[in-house]
Order: C-alpha cells, then structure tokens, then sequence
C-alpha cells in the first residue's frame, strides 16, 4: 500500500481535495449565503469534482515515474517504485484506471451543471499529461507550463458549483443584482498564485535534476540556459508573485481582516518566499535546490489556506 500512495504522490492529492474545498466553502458559500443563495450541486456531486481531480492527477504521477524511470535512477535512485517495487505493466494499468475513473466522474459533475461539453477538458488534461510524460517534459519551459496551468485549474474547477446557482436565483440576480463576480476573482487570484509558485517549483526540481536530465537529452531551462540563468529566472516569478501579492493585499485584502492579511501574508508568503529566492540563489547542488523545491511547496500550503483561515476568523470575530 505504501507503495502505491507513494506512486501516486498521495500527499499531493490531499492538497488537491483540500484547495478544492476550501474554494467551495470559505469563498463561494459565504459570498452566496450573504445574497441566499445556496448550493444546487450536492455534497456527493462536489465529492465526484474532487474525486476526479484526484484520480486525473494520479494518473499524471503514475505515467511521469512511468516514462521516468532511467533519469530517477541518476537524480533520485532511492525512491524509484516502478521497475522495483510495482511492475511497470501495472504502472500502466493503474494509470488507465485513474484517467477512466476521472474522466467518469468529471463528465457525471459537469453534466449535474449543466455544461456536459466541460467534461472535454478532462479529456484534454488526460491527454496533454500523457504528452507531458512523453514529450513536453523534455523540451524548453513547455512542460513546466503546463504543471504550472492544470495547478491553477485546480481551484478553478470548483466554479462549476456557481452556473446552477444562477440559473435556480434568476430572479434574485435580476431583482436585486446579486452575484458570486467576487468570489470568481478570488479563486481566479487563487489560480494565479498556483500557477506562479508551481511554476517557480517546476524550475527548481529541474534544477535538482540537471544531472540526469543532461544525461538523457532533455532541454529543461537549466540545461538550456545554465544554472546562473535559471536562478535569475527563479527568482524573478518569485518577485512577480510578491509583487502581485502586494497590489492584491493593497487594493483588495486590506479590508478584509486587515492586519490579520497582512502580517499572515507578510510572514507565511513574502518572507519564506524571500528566504527561498535566497536559498536559490546560493545553491551550488541539488540537494539545495531539493530543499528550495520543498520549502516552495509549504508556502503554496499556506498560499491555498489564507482563504480558510480568513473565513474562520470572519467567523470568530466579526459576527
């Protein structure tokens, strides 16, 4: 069992559930309650939505080690499973199972909507992460685009819950101009954020994975511009997303729990990312960038549970 959670990242898949559910309850609930409005998709429904983000992003992780089994064994040969301890045969079965079991459950949520044709984008994700496995990986920038686009689909997934809602409170938006365009902009931001900090973490694992890499052919942007270069370039989505989450915090989240944003802001997003930024920039091997990557991916936690934690102290202190 434990090999199988490790192949299919299971840590990473509760990230998933857990971003989808905080879009869903500390965004788009409070936002449509104030206007009473409520959900027309059912828990069981948004069950399925998250089920199938899950299951597609399984199937990307099972055929990634698939296809990535000779350059694991150079940057990281203690934690290669497929070949060792799962045959690849069923490596392969396991991701054929995960991409059905999405692409069902994704249709069966996107039809519950009322927007079926949805249901092509889990094909699409299905089919773009089988080309990711096999081609885009190894070229320039592509393939770390592409984790960096279906991360900030994620959160964004979980807007399906809205076009129901609108179509039973019609009136309501009519008579009273009700919306949910604030909560939309907030997982917007949200994906905007994913899409950076994964971005900037896909740089750095290429980084930390130079040596294997370089030995099979690939053009990842360390390889192709060197390692001074890809620092720069690390860098600099780090001082974009700081940037952007200044004029956010600015123009927007002030006035949400005001000093509460800005010091959680302050010391769980701008300072470890600053802390990274330097991290990065006095790597000299893998095993920094390693640490770099790792640290990167507890402030896309903290990034993900701002808008929980913000919800629950509205809760508790401002009713």
């Amino acid at each position: 069992m434990s090999v199988f959670l490790t192949l299919i990242r299971f840590p990473n898949l509760l990230m998933i559930a857990f971003t989808q559910y905080v879009m869903r309850y500390a965004v788009i609930l409070p936002l449509a309650r104030s206007y009473g409005m409520e959900f027309q998709l059912s828990g069981f429904d948004f069950f399925c939505l998250v089920f199938s983000t899950m299951c597609t992003a399984a199937a990307g992780y099972a055929i990634n080690d698939y296809f990535d089994v000779k350059t694991d064994k150079i940057n990281r040969p203690g934690k290669v499973v497929v070949g060792r301890k799962i045959s690849r045969r069923r490596t392969m079965m396991m991701h054929i199972i995960f991409c059905a079991l999405g692409i069902l459950s994704g249709g069966y949520v996107t039809w519950k909507s009322g927007i079926p044709e949805l249901v092509l984008v889990y094909i699409m994700v299905a089919g773009m992460l089988w080309l990711y496995s096999t081609i885009y990986k190894q070229q320039f920038l592509i393939g770390n685009m592409i984790v960096a686009l279906f991360s900030a689909l994620v959160p964004m997934m979980t807007l399906l819950d809205i076009p129901p809602m609108y179509r039973e409170n019609g009136r309501l938006l009519l008579d009273e101009g009700a919306n949910l365009n604030f909560a939309v902009f907030w997982i917007l931001g949200v994906a905007v954020f994913a899409f950076l900090s994964t971005l900037s973490r896909e740089i750095t694992k290429d980084a930390e994975d130079f040596e294997g890499d370089a030995a099979y052919g690939c053009r990842s942007l360390p390889i192709v511009l060197g390692d001074r270069r890809t620092k720069r370039t690390i860098i600099g989505i780090n001082i974009v997303t700081v940037v952007m989450l200044g004029f956010v915090y600015g123009y927007f989240l002030r006035h949400i729990a005001g000093c509460f944003s800005f010091f959680y802001i302050l010391l769980l997003l701008v300072v470890p990312m600053a802390l990274i930024s330097w991290k990065v920039y006095k790597a000299a091997g893998s095993d920094d960038y390693r640490r770099a990557g790792d640290r990167m991916k507890l402030v896309m936690l903290a990034g993900i549970a701002y808008s929980g934690v913000v919800w629950l102290s509205c809760f508790l202190f401002c009713r």
